[in-house]
């Protein structure tokens, strides 16, 4: 067995696409499916849409994917080249047919400009000094010509078109994929065999949306997202004008709406929190502080006490803090402890710390040799009475996967969308362990039954080894490292260190030890490296202190080279 190993996932073998049509079958394959399970809740143009691309025949659907997936909205029909596309003069006739392209009669010349060379440009600019200009500089000179467009349409011989509905097509990419990140690339990477996905169930009784108001505002969302793409440059005003579009839901965890309205909910806060934190950039605090009070998700209560404290709010601030001691999350919590002290001293109070739990901290004097890498150096050290392994945030969180593994694919309304997801949407919502309560239960029979029969555990892993999951794209640790592990970790530690897991899996997910250590004399311990320089971070200091809370073995290995 090799004592030392890295975290790092293996590459994928890949394979080659043998159908040139591929993209034009992942495109009906979207198309139907949204159109089986969300049919109800289309609107009259997308009904129409769908009916329409039916109507069409093999080479106009295929061109119409093409022009989907370029840069649009204008095309020069000479540069629409494609081998697999048999007619293409009758494709785009079908396509004009059924008005899914338009031949404008009138085009802007800014919209036009980009779809000719500066040299064919020039061909309607007799001045020779034209020459020596960067091919934006032409435009001023263009627009002094009289309907330069057409000219240039005519002198090249050429004939525009236009391509129209593409917003249904969002809707319905937004309607398979449940959100605004995932598009047609998405086939393409499982046929090449880059990912794999399990197979979970995705029954239209399942489906996300409820409601025709959840698309609509969560079409809405993605509109105001892009429009953040340059919120720096906003104004105070701009930004606040945009904070009164954000689509609101009536009952964000109503029970018959609940599975597309928390979505929305949920991404729309993201947003809220992006605008006020520009606010408080602004120095826009009253502003900013209104929108943070509009907000559940974090940091949204650190930033009101940050605020309250620069008014000199301190008693607000102090009320707000003494609200997040009571919170689930421990960042509320860590921060609600550091930063109180500083307002009860504006407000002329005292307070004593509790001391914090003391950190096993060593101090290791290390030849780099052959890995300038300080966790590997500590880990080949290590080594020499024992096993080490390389493992940071892998390992526990592969083997919460494994575990939970039923719980996290669960047939749960709202859960999946679609092929491609890695997990559920509502991984990182509160109430994403109690919606599976029996699931969770079992897996804790299996955790124990693996550590009894630790074989089952290797079998298990080996049958979902390579398949994605929201905590490693694949990634599997090698047998020996997860039959080592599962044996020494006691079943009560493993339960203690779920448990923290779960009770914020979005933030505790990250800070575990970097490498863990199995001696020869038996028992194991987690070490946490730290090279010349380096200070722990705030989410790997609660991991141990939380370790010390529990008498989980653990150290701090601070790092000197010699």
């Amino acid at each position: 067995m090799s004592p030392i190993a890295s975290a790092q996932p293996q590459p994928v073998a890949r394979t080659v696409l043998p159908d040139p049509l591929y993209y034009l079958a992942n495109f009906r394959r979207v198309i139907q499916r949204v159109y089986e399970r969300y049919d109800d809740l289309l609107s009259t143009e997308e009904r129409d849409f769908y009916r329409r691309l039916q109507l069409l025949n093999g080479d106009a659907q295929a061109l119409y994917v093409r022009l989907l997936t370029r840069k649009g909205p204008l095309f020069r029909t000479s540069k629409l080249r494609y081998q697999e596309i048999a007619d293409q003069p009758q494709a785009i006739a079908g396509l004009v047919a059924q008005q899914l392209v338009t031949q404008p009669s009138e085009i802007n010349l800014l919209d036009a400009f980009p779809l000719f060379t500066k040299q064919e440009w020039l061909g309607l600019l007799p001045d020779a000094a034209a020459q020596r200009l960067a091919k934006p500089a032409l435009v001023p000179l263009l627009q002094n010509l009289t309907e330069p467009v057409q000219a240039i349409i005519e002198q090249q011989d050429e004939s525009l078109i236009q391509l129209e509905s593409s917003e249904h097509f969002a809707t319905f990419c937004l309607l398979y994929f449940s959100n605004g990140r995932q598009d047609l690339t998405e086939f393409v990477l499982r046929d090449l065999g880059v990912y794999r996905f399990e197979n979970y169930s995705l029954a239209r009784a399942t489906r996300v949306f409820t409601h025709r108001e959840q698309i609509d505002k969560m079409l809405c969302y993605y509109r105001l997202r892009d429009a953040l793409d340059d919120l720096a440059s906003l104004s105070r005003e701009e930004i606040l004008a945009l904070s009164l579009q954000l689509p609101t839901m009536t009952s964000p965890h109503h029970q018959d709406k609940c599975r597309g309205d928390t979505l929305v909910h949920r991404r729309t806060e993201r947003l809220r929190l992006r605008l006020a934190r520009q606010l408080e950039r602004l120095e826009a605090w009253q502003d900013a502080l209104a929108l943070y009070r509009q907000c559940q998700q974090q940091p949204s209560r650190e930033r009101q006490v940050r605020i309250l404290y620069r008014l000199a709010q301190h008693q607000a601030a102090l009320q707000l803090c003494q609200q997040m001691f009571d919170s689930l999350s421990e960042a509320e919590q860590t921060f609600a402890r550091q930063f109180q002290p500083k307002l009860l001293k504006a407000l002329g109070q005292t307070v004593t710390k509790p001391a914090p739990p003391v950190l096993n901290e060593v101090q290791l004097f290390l030849t780099a040799g052959d890995s300038p890498n300080v966790e590997l150096a500590v880990a080949q050290s290590l080594s020499v009475n024992g096993d080490c392994f390389y493992v940071e945030n892998t390992l526990f969180l592969c083997i919460f996967c494994l575990a939970f593994w039923d719980a996290i694919f669960a047939d749960v309304p709202g859960a999946f969308s679609n092929e491609f997801q890695t997990g559920p949407h509502d991984l990182y919502e509160e109430d994403f362990a109690n919606r599976r309560s029996q699931h969770f239960k079992h897996g804790w029979q299996k955790l124990a039954s693996w550590r009894r029969a630790p074989d089952e555990l290797l079998q298990f892993a080996d049958q979902k080894r390579g398949i994605a999951t929201p905590f490693h794209m694949g990634f599997m640790p090698a047998p020996e490292l997860l039959k080592l592990a599962i044996t020494r970790i006691s079943l009560h530690h493993w339960q203690i260190i779920f448990e923290r897991l779960l009770r914020d899996l979005k933030e505790n997910r990250n800070g575990l030890p970097d490498l863990i250590y199995f001696p020869d004399e038996g028992g194991y311990e987690l070490v946490e490296v730290k090279g010349p320089g380096d200070r722990l971070q705030k989410n790997q200091l609660r991991w141990l202190r939380y370790f010390a809370e529990h008498h989980i073995p653990c150290q701090v290995a601070y790092v000197q080279w010699q």
